[in-house]
């Protein structure tokens, strides 16, 4: 376990090597991890493709079979999965959504358009990301898929990394990157849409990552929905980093949440470096900023306050989860581990400086 000693407690919960899957499958479009619960590894060969679910609680136990799918993810809570695949000769995608312990198809539809990217937003939901919209299908009933909003200009030609909706599922937010200046190519230009569905307006947003998060602030008997957003951009040769914490969606009348910001300092040795994920321990109170090199900040959610710094990985980072049981987060490198984060309150402290 590494840092033990430290604020953050990280240990290696699984190699994915040590389950037979091959390095080159160990990619972000290879691997999903929805939830703490489940992983899903797509492996291709000539001999056969294949779909490998890892149940985390037996994680030594994983589920192979024969499948030729373009992505899979299993449901946050269930054992439920989507697949999608290309209908040969079209841009059309065919999804599908099956209940694995009762051998069932839940239900099916052709997208006419293909869903360059998607992911479970609730339990419930599946959010589909296309060239040009964004759709919700809900796995319950016959319904087919509801568009809820298109995508920006700020979003043309990204890659999509992320989408993710509130608890109230009244704040939608998409994440893409796209390629670097020439002149720092590593440093890719993160970009960010947020979509309001009660006033149906949309904003586009410089960042790299983004999240959710509640907070309940005194005198206000209802919490208030706050957005976590990392950005780092390169601007002739200054490079200006920061988190921003900001609520959405004021209450009239009622005491709000004071909005927040601090600089992200990166080492001198990871000016190229950038974010890539922002999990939120609602149990702590805790924001954190994990980067492509596998740089994790710790801020506090209050104040913007930074808690602590540290390096959880040698390797890139490819996909992050929440583990919302002990208030930390998995995260899964370029070498296979899957890294488990947690809290230690004993040494909590912090340890960088603060910038308004």
């Amino acid at each position: 376990m590494a840092a033990a000693n430290g604020p953050i407690a990280m240990r290696e919960a699984l190699t994915l090597t040590s389950l037979g899957i091959a390095p080159q499958f160990i990619t972000f479009t290879h691997v999903t991890m929805e939830s703490d619960r489940y992983i899903c590894v797509r492996e291709t060969s000539p001999q056969g493709n294949s779909l490998v679910m890892i149940d985390m609680a037996m994680p030594s136990q994983p589920l192979r079979k024969p499948l030729t799918v373009d992505s899979a993810l299993m449901n946050p809570s269930t054992r439920i999965l989507a697949i999608k695949a290309k209908i040969p000769g079209t841009t059309q995608d065919h999804l599908q959504i099956f209940n694995i312990e009762a051998h069932t198809k839940i239900k099916a539809h052709q997208m006419p358009e293909q869903v360059v990217f998607w992911k479970w937003i609730t339990p419930k939901l599946l959010g589909l990301v296309t060239q040009a919209s964004v759709y919700h299908w809900s796995i319950e009933g016959d319904s087919k898929p509801i568009k809820m909003f298109d995508r920006t200009a700020n979003l043309a030609n990204n890659q999509i990394i992320n989408y993710r909706c509130d608890p109230s599922e009244k704040w939608l937010l998409l994440i893409g990157n796209a390629p670097g200046a020439p002149e720092r190519p590593q440093l890719v230009k993160g970009n960010m849409q947020l979509f309001s569905v009660d006033q149906q307006r949309t904003e586009a947003l410089e960042a790299h990552a983004a999240s959710f998060a509640t907070f309940k602030v005194p005198g206000n008997v209802n919490s208030s929905t706050l957005i976590c957003f990392a950005s780092k951009a390169s601007n002739a040769e200054t490079i200006t980093s920061k988190l921003q914490i900001i609520e959405l969606g004021a209450q009239p009348g009622k005491p709000g949440f004071l909005n927040k910001k601090n600089g992200i300092f990166f080492p001198p040795d990871f000016q190229d470096d950038f974010p890539v994920a922002i999990q939120i321990s609602q149990k702590y109170g805790h924001v954190y900023v994990i980067t492509k090199l596998g740089l994790l900040f710790v801020y506090d959610l209050e104040t913007a306050r930074g808690v602590y710094i540290y390096r959880i990985s040698p390797d890139p980072i490819i996909l992050t989860a929440e583990s919302s049981t002990t208030g930390g987060f998995y995260a899964i490198n370029r070498r296979g581990q899957v890294l488990h984060a947690t809290v230690n309150n004993a040494t909590a402290v912090r340890i960088f400086p603060t910038q308004s």
